[in-house]
Formats: structure tokens, sequence, C-alpha cells
């Protein structure tokens, strides 16, 4: 019983965060950047946007970033990017996972498969779930927390998922 209430809670913050975000970023409708917004030093964009239009955030202590795009579907995609935020960093993983917990609930974990790997290797990892959509469109309410599990080159990253706002 306890697994149905969560899904619920998790259904209820989806819906809740899709209605206060009004945020539309279906594949139809990715605008980048616009004209005169601030550069970074590295030269990524603070908009909140990568080269895919998503959402940035840091892992490590930016020695590599990844981005995050979604779909009304519910489709969530991440994808491996370098420290400059620029360029796809293939990584030798089947998957990437991220933990949500939403208030006093337990953790949920969601697992996103590489998409099309390469020699065994890719940066791109997705999953149709409008339950971890609503999580992530959400993350910057109070009492819910996403995080990115993810290896890299041998090291393993647990990163909490912030978009990325700061100045160096």
């Amino acid at each position: 019983m306890k697994a149905g209430r969560v899904g619920v809670v998790a259904g209820l913050v989806a819906l809740i965060g899709l209605w206060l975000g009004g945020c539309n970023n279906s594949a139809g409708n990715r605008g980048g950047a616009k004209t005169g917004e601030a550069a970074h030093d590295h030269e990524h964009d603070h908009a909140h946007h990568g080269p895919h239009h998503g959402h940035l955030m840091e892992i490590g202590n930016e020695e590599y970033h990844a981005e995050w795009t979604h779909e009304e579907s519910g489709k969530v995609t991440f994808y491996i990017l370098d420290a400059e935020a620029k360029k796809e960093v293939p990584i030798a993983d089947e998957k990437i996972v991220i933990d949500v917990k939403i208030g006093e609930n337990s953790p949920q974990s969601y697992d996103l498969s590489a998409v099309n790997p390469k020699d065994g290797k890719s940066a791109t990892f997705q999953t149709v779930n409008s339950n971890l959509l609503g999580a992530l469109e959400t993350i910057k309410s109070p009492g819910v927390v996403a995080t990115l599990r993810v290896a890299i080159n041998g090291k393993q990253y647990q990163q909490k998922i912030e978009e990325h706002e700061h100045a160096h």
C-alpha cells in the first residue's frame, strides 16, 4: 500500500510541477538562448540551456556536466557532457540512475538506458516515465531531491540535480 501512496504522491507532484512550471519543452519547441544573455567564462550558457537546449547541471567540481531534456510524453533524456558543457562524453555504462526522494517517502530509483551505444559507450541515456519527469520539473520545490548516479572514466559520481546557476 505504501508503494501505491508513493506513486500517487509522485503523480501529484508531476502534475503540479507541470502546471506551475508551464514548461513546454517538447521536441518542436526547443529554443536556444536568447541574444544578449550572459555567456560564462567557459563559454557555456548559463541560461539553463546546453547544446541540446536542455537544463544543465554540474557533475563533480565541474569536471563534467549533464544536460537533461524532456517531452510531454514523459520521455527524459540525459546527456553526459565535458567540463565546458559543449561536447558529449561517451561512457561505458549501459545505464545511469536517478534517485528521487519526495518528502518522507522512501527514495525511488529510475534507470535511464544508454541510447545507440558505439563500441560499448554512449553519452545519451533515456527513459519514458512521467513520475520521473514530474519530480525533475519540481526539483526547486521543498522536499524534492533528485540525485544522478553515474560512473565516468572509472570514477563514481552522486550528484544532486540542480540547475546550473552560479558565478565563477
